[in-house]
């Protein structure tokens, strides 16, 4: 048997970015569940009675995020059932009642439960979805809650959300902030940046709900206002994104910052994706269009 490839790896040597894959699921359901009765589907997972299976598989075809958590380094079970980004969780005795609040909160009624002040760390380590997300997730999710202040934040592992390629794949609610390439090494500054209410740039993957070009953009800009002492949450972009790009066209996107006009050109670039190990050992993937950085042009604003 030859030596297992791991797309992580692949995706990293390949040079594809990271910056453009921020997208983080509007709302999503986090379920107790043992992770040592994982499956995939995450509806076919063990001791799941036919009911449950079928409302998270119906959750799921109506395009709810329904993740399964775990948090097995402590003895205090997680609540059943986590609403995000209502950050509200609740406990039920009764799987009638935990079905009914489900298929509730599809059909957009929220369930009665406990208002979380803490952010909810979201870390895939879905071995049974892909060995990157055990490999980098685990050692990722251990450093976390290793250097977290339980109070201030909510660390749990997770079934897969997306992303295997960047490993390890975190997202953090309710701020619907999405990172990866995540490693133990960069827990502690991570934790500290959150606590400040600030996004981490090292592992940012960019802005949910913006088009790819901007996600790349906009993270550029933070990270130029970063490098010459400005603190910034958001930056907002001028210029046409067009709906079709072909490899090597290029974008010229510009912000306003504090005393600075940034034109920040992109170029787009095929990469060949393999989305996760099996894709890799099957000899499968597909080429994408991903925009990348280029250069970045500084200019005074005059006043």
């Amino acid at each position: 048997m030859g030596k297992h490839v791991f797309c992580t790896d692949l995706c990293h040597q390949r040079g594809e970015p990271l910056a453009g894959t921020g997208d983080a699921p509007q709302r999503a359901l986090l379920l107790a569940w043992s992770r040592s009765k994982w499956r995939t589907p995450r509806w076919e997972s063990s001791d799941m009675s036919p009911e449950l299976r079928a409302v998270i598989y119906d959750a799921a075809m109506a395009g709810l995020y329904v993740g399964l958590i775990d948090k097995v380094e402590t003895d205090v079970p997680l609540p059943t059932l986590h609403a995000q980004p209502e950050n509200v969780y609740a406990t039920f005795e009764h799987e009638p009642d935990l079905i009914a609040a489900i298929r509730d909160y599809v059909e957009g009624r929220m369930f009665e439960g406990i208002q979380d002040t803490r952010s909810t760390i979201i870390c895939c380590t879905d071995s049974r979805r892909d060995a990157c997300c055990a490999r980098y997730g685990f050692s990722t999710y251990k450093a976390l809650v290793a250097a977290a202040d339980p109070a201030r934040f909510n660390i749990v592992q997770c079934t897969h959300i997306g992303g295997c390629r960047f490993a390890a794949s975190l997202v953090v609610m309710p701020a619907r902030q999405r990172y990866g390439r995540m490693t133990a090494a960069h827990a502690p500054a991570f934790l500290g940046a959150l606590d400040r209410g600030e996004i981490y740039l090292p592992t940012y993957k960019g802005r949910s709900d913006h088009p790819e070009p901007a996600q790349v953009a906009e993270l550029a800009a933070l990270n130029w206002a970063a490098e010459h002492g400005q603190r910034l949450d958001a930056v907002p972009l001028h210029g046409a994104i067009p709906e079709h790009a072909d490899e090597g066209a290029e974008l010229t996107l510009e912000a306003d910052l504090p005393g600075t006009h940034l034109a920040i050109r992109l170029q787009a670039r095929n990469f060949l994706v393999q989305g996760n190990c099996d894709t890799v050992a099957e000899g499968g993937g597909q080429t994408m269009l991903r925009w990348c950085l280029d250069t970045i042009t500084a200019e005074p604003i005059r006043t």
